[in-house]
């Protein structure tokens, strides 16, 4: 009798232990595999995500395909409404009545079934230099250097009501002095650490390498943590680099970029 009493209390802990390891690990893993998005950043980038996969849609029929559906569009970071995008030689908006919406900015719009969250953002000045002559010096770069873009982004991205400082350095594509290197560092400061996101150094060949930029902050799979778009543009060239990263405990990773 009392060893049946002890199999039934173990058994009670057996099912009270697999409720708990499912709704922990079990539910996440539904919802992830529930998820699907597509992505317009501009013209150049159309990322999917179903199953939890990403993938590049570049087809001129598949992006035909997903014309005449709404969309919810923001402009230079500015949520502007639902919208419908119609794909030909580029995207372009329209209302209900498909009357052509004119937008003049940098565009990104999703469409997917759930709430999918962006992130305002203000580029702001930088004023204290520590953290970029830490970056510079660590990279063999004099803390004299002269910059092309310069720029910092104060931003709660894991949801710990504690913002992180994102900052963009880059001498890439001088017109009024020519530097040893050309350089474009990407990286992220949180509790003093920093965490790099792009880095790219080169000897200066002019007009070589990539400016980069942030351009959108999303949540991209429900977790409440926030992922980045970086975007990076070259000289001359009208298709840019984006790319889509996700910080974990050690730091970036790209889920996907369309090069």
């Amino acid at each position: 009798m009392v060893k049946n009493r002890v199999y039934v209390v173990l058994l009670i802990v057996l099912v009270i232990f697999l409720i708990v390891m499912f709704m922990l690990f079990g539910t996440k893993t539904i919802k992830e595999e529930k998820i699907s998005e597509i992505l317009v950043v501009g013209d150049e980038t159309v990322w999917k995500y179903s199953n939890k996969k990403w993938h590049n849609l570049t087809y001129k029929s598949t992006l035909q395909d997903l014309s005449w559906k709404k969309y919810r569009v923001f402009e230079n970071n500015k949520d502007i409404g639902n919208y419908y995008l119609w794909y030909s030689d580029k995207w372009y908006v329209f209302d209900n009545q498909r009357n052509a919406v004119k937008v003049d900015g940098d565009i990104f719009a999703y469409r997917s079934n759930f709430d999918l969250k962006v992130k305002d953002f203000s580029i702001e000045n930088v004023d204290n230099y520590d953290f970029v002559n830490y970056v510079l010096e660590s990279n063999d770069i004099s803390i004299s250097s002269e910059f092309t873009s310069i720029y910092k982004i104060d931003l709660d991205v894991d949801n710990d009501s504690n913002d992180e400082t994102f900052y963009l350095i880059s001498n890439a594509f001088p017109l009024d002095f020519q530097p040893e290197k050309s350089f474009s560092i990407a990286f992220m400061v949180k509790d003093n650490n920093i965490y790099y996101i792009y880095k790219d150094i080169t000897a200066n060949k002019g007009f070589n390498g990539c400016k980069p930029y942030y351009n959108t902050f999303l949540d991209v799979d429900q977790d409440n943590n926030i992922e980045l778009i970086l975007s990076c543009s070259k000289y001359s060239v009208s298709d840019r680099v984006d790319m889509l990263y996700k910080f974990e405990e050690d730091g970036f990773k790209i889920l996907i970029s369309n090069q």
